[in-house]
């Protein structure tokens, strides 16, 4: 909070004084009648200070305590509706976080988030369409289809309405009397479920949280489940269990998280003292050779270096491979060496497509490349046999996490197989808990290829250094220099102008050639995609018929696919008599037919996949992705939206060195809050670009000797009893009706 006459002084509050306003129905859109959603806003305007006095509200705190302050709601609320006898669905939505009523069918549900999906259909196309989101005045006149014959005026009006829309839905009233409440419910309690649930939620992200985070996964997985405060003490008998693991600079840790990082270091010393692989010389030899017949190059010293350390006695080396080094040639080179000497050398990566890619860059290991996960089911079952005669080479193995990563040595462990790791640890982090790889180059043999062959700039060269080392600045002005660091006001323009520049790159150089990505979220690649297919529809160049992709969420794209769009596979697909695409792969609409079927000529290997039915859900447009899915790529040139709260040292320096001819960046003055003000933009990107994204593992950081955290503080514990005495002094009148649940501080919706 802020107070004292000198000026704003950060300090605890007291307490609160909030005002909330229940809302039961969704936002409405000009032609459609609202729809049912029951939920609060809190508007917290001023704090009471220890001694009394009132004082203003430090904004930064409250945003920051948002989940935590929602979820402590959620939870408050689904514990009313239990006490008042309604079943809950709990777990639901993104990341299990959610609750729901239990009892509503999937179609009735489906029926009433319709209206809201048709909205953004047609804001989705008119973005498409304009480049930029549609102003108020545009937004009201949305074409938006309507069946209802006159506006509600009254409540009883609208939920007549809401009774029909239900019954057209399929709901019956035998469903409906099913949902009312019963007398007797009460919570299930604390239990090892909800335990489990909260140690492996709290560390799905990362090995080290804040507090915050783990207060919480406690309080969404306690929703409908246990009282709120109940779950918060809970957390403090995990810490006594041992569970949960106090560091010493106050962040927290699972002990499965540690125990899985310190087994993952006990294996690779385990494999790196075990000299028991032989790969003679001769056969060192005859690889080399034989890539500089069939590659047409000759491997410079560096790389022949790292050839020799891979193809070592040891069981276990590793690669740290800067962008654009030529690792993939070094790869290929040590493959065929193993195999020379005898050995079965398998390729896997985290990604389906990565792994595609190792095959396509190291021909030695075409068709002999999968994913670390099917690698380790297929062994398990007994379908991929792995001994000791077995090399296998993990590629991008600092994208991976620490619990695939201790899957598949603890393989290799036990079948005396060889593992050999490639990666860099300054690239792209892995989506779950990692940063093992930089840890495991401290204890297995390890070579590093340093000079960069992609492109042959000095500058751009130069350029990607400086952004590696975490020094962006220099790197950003070198692009400055070469106008191809863009500046717009907003970032909906800076979006357009990146389409733009990527539809000129790819009607004079191909598609395939041309990498447009983002740092962004999906909904933002999603409408970088629409935009680049209305560009190119606008010309004549996509077939007539439209493939609407089937809803499966709320985060399904609402575009359509149609003859001669890119599109990419999301997740994979199995096909009859042939090997499955992975997830990841690419290709082009071949054709559409009116059946809703669609025939993809994948990239590579030219081959025709049919997709139908449930399988076109996978699909997705192509033109724009998301860096993480460029990473391992080689392109011409590259086109980027950057600068956003997404932005790291990692993402820049990925996005930079793609591109063997050429980067361009798009940047929005709204991203880096210059207001309009260009003197010091370099720096605010170059700030960004400083902050680091990457995966830090557990045991980096000692335990506290001396835990001395508790997660149920005083003021946690719940929050309208303790505004009672400050009712007297609140500015507004005291309503009188039924007590709602009032979320924790920090709570603005």
């Amino acid at each position: 909070m802020g107070g004292g006459e000198a000026g704003s002084v950060p300090d605890s509050a007291g307490d609160l004084l909030a005002a909330e306003f229940m809302h039961t129905t969704a936002r409405g859109v000009e032609g459609r009648l609202p729809d049912p959603q029951l939920h609060s806003h809190v508007w917290i305007t001023s704090v009471v200070r220890k001694d009394g006095q009132v004082a203003a509200v430090r904004s930064r705190p409250v945003f920051r305590a948002a989940r935590e302050g929602g979820a402590y709601y959620r939870a408050a609320l689904a514990r009313e509706l239990v006490q008042a006898g309604y079943r809950l669905e709990t777990g639901t939505g993104k990341n299990a976080r959610y609750f729901e009523i239990a009892g509503i069918a999937p179609e009735t549900l489906e029926a009433f988030s319709a209206r809201s999906r048709e909205v953004r259909h047609a804001i989705d196309a008119f973005r498409a369409a304009h480049g930029r989101d549609p102003r108020e005045d545009e937004l009201r006149t949305l074409k938006v289809s309507s069946r209802e014959a006159k506006k509600a005026q009254t409540r009883p009006e609208l939920e007549a309405h809401w009774e029909h829309a239900a019954k057209d839905s399929g709901m019956t009233r035998g469903q409906a009397e099913e949902m009312r409440p019963r007398r007797g419910r009460r919570l299930a309690g604390a239990d090892d479920e909800w335990a489990c649930r909260v140690l492996d939620q709290a560390t799905a992200d990362r090995a080290i949280v804040g507090a915050d985070v783990v207060r919480a996964v406690a309080l969404e997985q306690a929703a409908g489940v246990m009282d709120p405060d109940r779950a918060l003490r809970a957390l403090d008998e995990l810490c006594d269990h041992g569970a949960l693991i106090e560091l010493q600079d106050g962040r927290i840790t699972t002990a499965a998280v540690r125990n899985r990082e310190e087994r993952l270091v006990a294996h690779t010393r385990t494999l790196a003292n075990d000299l028991t692989v032989t790969v003679p010389e001769v056969a060192r030899e005859t690889a080399l050779r034989r890539v500089a017949e069939q590659r047409g190059i000759q491997l410079s010293d560096e790389q022949q270096a790292a050839v020799q350390v891979l193809t070592g006695p040891e069981r276990i080396a590793a690669l740290i491979g800067q962008a654009g080094t030529g690792k993939g040639v070094v790869i290929d080179t040590a493959a065929r060496a193993e195999q020379a000497a005898g050995r079965t050398v398998l390729g896997v990566a985290v990604a389906g497509a990565t792994a595609q890619r190792l095959g396509e860059d190291s021909p030695s290991l075409a068709g002999q490349t999968q994913t670390i996960d099917a690698l380790i089911s297929r062994a398990d079952h007994g379908h991929q046999p792995i001994d000791a005669s077995t090399t296998v080479i993990v590629d991008e193995a600092g994208m991976a996490d620490t619990q695939r990563l201790d899957a598949l040595t603890d393989l290799v462990v036990r079948e005396g197989a060889k593992l050999v790791l490639v990666g860099d640890g300054r690239q792209l982090p892995s989506i779950g808990p990692g940063g093992m790889f930089d840890q495991l180059t401290q204890h297995a043999p390890t070579s590093e290829l340093t000079h960069v062959r992609r492109t042959q700039d000095p500058a751009e060269r130069a350029a990607w250094r400086h952004l590696r080392n975490g020094d962006p600045e220099p790197a950003m002005a070198h692009y400055l220099a070469r106008n191809q660091l863009h500046l717009t006001d907003t970032r909906t323009q800076a979006i357009e102008a990146a389409v733009r520049r990527y539809d000129a790159l790819s009607t004079q150089l191909g598609h395939t050639a041309i990498a447009l990505m983002t740092d962004g979220p999906n909904t933002e690649i999603d409408a970088m995609n629409a935009r680049a297919q209305h560009l190119r529809r606008a010309r004549g160049e996509l077939g007539a018929h439209a493939l609407a992709i089937p809803v499966e969420d709320d985060t399904t794209p609402t575009y359509a696919l149609r003859q001669g769009d890119r599109i990419t596979w999301t997740r994979s697909q199995p096909v009859p008599n042939g090997d499955r695409v992975e997830n990841g792969t690419r290709g082009t609409v071949a054709a559409i037919d009116p059946h809703g079927r669609a025939l993809i000529t994948v990239d590579g290997s030219r081959r025709h996949i049919e997709v139908a039915g449930d399988q076109v859900g996978a699909l997705r447009l192509a033109y724009a992705s998301h860096v993480y899915r460029q990473q391992g790529a080689t392109v011409d040139r590259a086109v980027t939206v950057t600068g956003g709260w997404q932005t790291s040292r990692e993402t820049a320096y990925v996005e930079a060195s793609r591109a063997r001819e050429g980067s361009d960046w798009h940047v929005s003055r709204e991203d880096l809050g210059t207001h309009g003000n260009d003197p010091n933009r370099i720096e605010r990107l170059a700030d960004a670009m400083r902050i680091t994204g990457a995966q830090i593992p557990s045991t980096t950081v000692p335990a506290a000797p001396t835990p001395t955290r508790s997660f149920a503080p005083a003021h946690l514990a719940p929050i309208a009893p303790r505004l009672e005495p400050l009712v007297e002094h609140s500015p507004f009148p005291d309503p009188t009706r039924p007590h709602v649940p009032t979320p924790a501080p920090g709570v603005t919706r």
